[in-house]
């Protein structure tokens, strides 16, 4: 399932202590997937940084990084599981009220 997706469905108040039990698990999934690609991201940024010359800046380095696809992949990647890990957050706050 899409992160999207069950943001949208993890919003809805009505749901079983199974369904949010199931949602967790679900993100939980898909937060370690995001953990292990951004390590493998900054993996190749820290290579990416390591061709730098002499006459580069390290934030000039930064920029082209950031400018590359793996760079806007790692990016995007940070905000996902900042959004996913607030998710989980509810949906323990969600559990708790429940137990």
């Amino acid at each position: 399932m899409k992160l999207n997706d069950l943001i949208t469905q993890v919003k809805e108040q009505n749901l079983s202590k199974d369904q949010l039990e199931a949602y967790r698990d679900e993100l939980s999934g898909l937060f370690a997937q995001m953990q292990i690609e951004m390590a493998n991201l900054e993996k190749n940024e820290a290579l990416f940084m390591g061709h730098r010359t002499p006459e580069q800046s390290v934030a000039g380095v930064k920029l082209e990084w950031k400018a590359t696809p793996s760079g806007q992949r790692l990016i995007e990647l940070k905000r996902y599981a900042l959004a996913t890990k607030e998710m989980l957050n509810s949906l323990r706050s969600r559990l708790y009220s429940i137990y």
